[in-house]
């Protein structure tokens, strides 16, 4: 149905609470796989590092949560963190927390970072 819909850009759209299970076929579809981290359940950091590793950094959106459950809200940088301590670049690291979400939200022209 998504591929037949024109209105539909795939790379407009991210499915967030990807798992080892979807993931592929999310990002098989063109969208971006949201990778929301929760030190327990979901989608915990080593999971989503071991995904990246498995599928790739494109389209990929790492985010972290505060919210129903057992969350971390700083559950991003200390992903970063073990992707150092696992010999990962810094160049990788800084295209999944920084790049990614940036080229993602580009896509809206309202979208304006601030370097400060």
């Amino acid at each position: 149905m998504l591929r037949s819909d024109k209105r539909i850009r795939p790379e407009r759209v991210i499915i967030d609470h990807v798992e080892e299970h979807t993931v592929k076929l999310v990002m098989d579809t063109g969208m971006w796989a949201g990778m929301t981290l929760y030190p327990e359940s979901k989608c915990s950091p080593p999971r989503a590092i071991d995904m990246v590793e498995i599928y790739g950094n494109e389209r990929v959106w790492l985010n972290s949560a505060c919210d129903w459950g057992v969350s971390d809200p700083l559950a991003v940088p200390k992903t970063a963190l073990e992707m150092k301590r696992r010999g990962h670049s810094d160049e990788l690291i800084d295209k999944l927390i920084f790049q990614n979400p940036q080229k993602f939200l580009s896509q809206n022209p309202k979208f304006k970072p601030s370097h400060s």
